[in-house]
């Protein structure tokens, strides 16, 4: 089953905080994503996005287009997005396991 696990929260650089997730399997050639929400504007619906991400909270490679599991909404929802993304469910690090 796809996991992912939150890594950090307030990772910035993008139009709207982020949180760092590790993924398993990993998704596109990263095992991590940054989820943000992008809020409305200028009469537009916001946006949740999913980046590819570095396990620093950068964007991983050239690359900054949402990926798959970005989605239209107003009120966000990582677990929704990380579904969509590849079917990844939001776990816990087993314990004594240190997240990075």
């Amino acid at each position: 089953m796809p996991t992912a696990v939150k890594v950090a929260d307030d990772i910035g650089g993008f139009a709207g905080p982020g949180t760092l997730y590790r993924v398993d399997p990993p998704l596109n050639g990263t095992e991590h994503v940054v989820l943000y929400h992008q809020p409305p504007a200028f009469g537009q619906h916001g946006q949740l996005c999913v980046i590819l991400a570095t396990k620093n909270g950068a964007v991983f490679g050239r690359d900054v287009r949402p990926q798959p599991g970005t989605y239209v909404t107003d009120e966000p929802n990582h677990q929704l997005a990380l579904q969509l993304a590849g079917g990844y469910t939001i776990t816990e690090a087993p314990v004594g396991e240190v997240v990075s």
